[in-house]
């Protein structure tokens, strides 16, 4: 018997299979115009229903228009999507709401209700337009059930930093990089793609290292000597003994030298001081690492820098200077 449903494309069908085999509690989906958007989130959205992994789908627009494309398509896959909050019907039942709607606090109040019973797949649309009081209704649902799971959809490349600082989705998706992924597309969506590692995004130009959060400023650091072959562990944001990354690395016959580095992430008129130098000189005598280093976006202070040097077989800096380079050479060498 023929398949009564539209067919997905091998892009689609990745996505779907993709999402399916791990999927996060809020994920992003990037999808450029004429790809499928709209069949492909549906299609995963009837398979988690059918999979037992949600009781219904919630769909959130902006405005009419689009929660009407919404239930359009559902029909089309048998899936009845209403826009009365009371009309969601049994297991497998969805709703196409704009967020305009919800303004009413009755109308949130129902719909909170429900979610305590109900596990929703809940797709949010366009949302680089950015909509704070979206994301607080998102998360109300997914707080009030922690099986709910949010996709988050984006049509097309944001052109504008909505999505905050930091990446705040637990996985993101792109649908067919062949359409998306152009020069300058790519560039603006390295700025929101946890795809894309801050190396390559500071190689695109897409940020600067001034522009990096002190989180994102280790991880560089992290990134940076994983390159260079080291085991590398991340501190989860821990500042006690001014240790950030620490990095290990075999040497073969001469054993096992681990270092632990410090990282200041500040503007390069605010020098590193000595004080900050003795903390990590006495962090690296109590932990018996074989050296301490101390990496800024900035420099030293002249007393800093002749401490380093004076120990410079227990201590190290990479500066601003140092770290440009540094970045450098390992670009270079990842595009040799």
């Amino acid at each position: 018997m023929p398949n009564p449903y539209p067919s997905l494309a091998p892009w689609q069908q990745a996505f779907v299979n993709d999402y399916l085999q791990q999927p996060r509690t809020r994920s992003l989906l990037f999808a450029a115009p004429q790809t499928g958007m709209t069949l492909t989130s549906l299609w995963t959205a009837r398979e988690m229903v059918r999979q037992g992994r949600a009781d219904g789908t919630l769909v959130l627009t902006d405005r009419s228009l689009l929660r009407d494309q919404w239930a359009h398509v559902a029909n089309q896959m048998d899936l009845r999507f209403r826009e009365n909050i009371n009309e969601a019907g049994e297991r497998g039942g969805g709703l196409s709401l704009t967020m305009q709607s919800l303004r009413s606090k009755d109308r949130l109040h129902r719909l909170q209700e429900m979610a305590r019973q109900r596990r929703w797949f809940i797709i949010a649309d366009n949302v680089q337009f950015g909509d704070a009081y979206r994301d607080s209704v998102v998360d109300s649902l997914l707080w009030l059930n922690d099986e709910s799971k949010a996709l988050f959809v984006a049509r097309g490349v944001p052109s504008s930093g909505s999505f905050g600082p930091e990446f705040r989705y637990d996985a993101q998706h792109i649908l067919d990089r062949s359409i998306i992924e152009h020069p300058n597309t790519e560039i603006q969506l390295a700025q929101f793609s946890p795809s894309f590692t801050l190396l390559r995004r500071l190689q695109r130009q897409a940020i600067r290292i001034d522009d990096l959060s002190w989180r994102s400023f280790e991880k560089l650091i992290a990134e940076l000597l994983e390159g260079e072959g080291y085991e590398v562990e991340l501190m989860q944001g821990s500042k006690d003994g001014g240790v950030d990354v620490v990095a290990v690395r075999n040497l073969g016959a001469a054993g096992y030298f681990k270092a632990l580095w410090q990282a200041k992430k500040q503007s390069p008129k605010n020098k590193v001081g000595i004080s900050v130098i003795r903390e990590l000189a006495d962090t690296r005598q109590e932990l018996g690492a074989s050296k301490g280093i101390i990496v800024t976006s900035s420099y030293l202070t002249r007393g800093a820098l002749e401490r380093v040097e004076r120990d410079n077989y227990l201590l190290g800096k990479v500066d601003r200077d140092d770290l440009d380079q540094w970045i450098r050479r390992t670009l270079m060498g990842n595009d040799s």
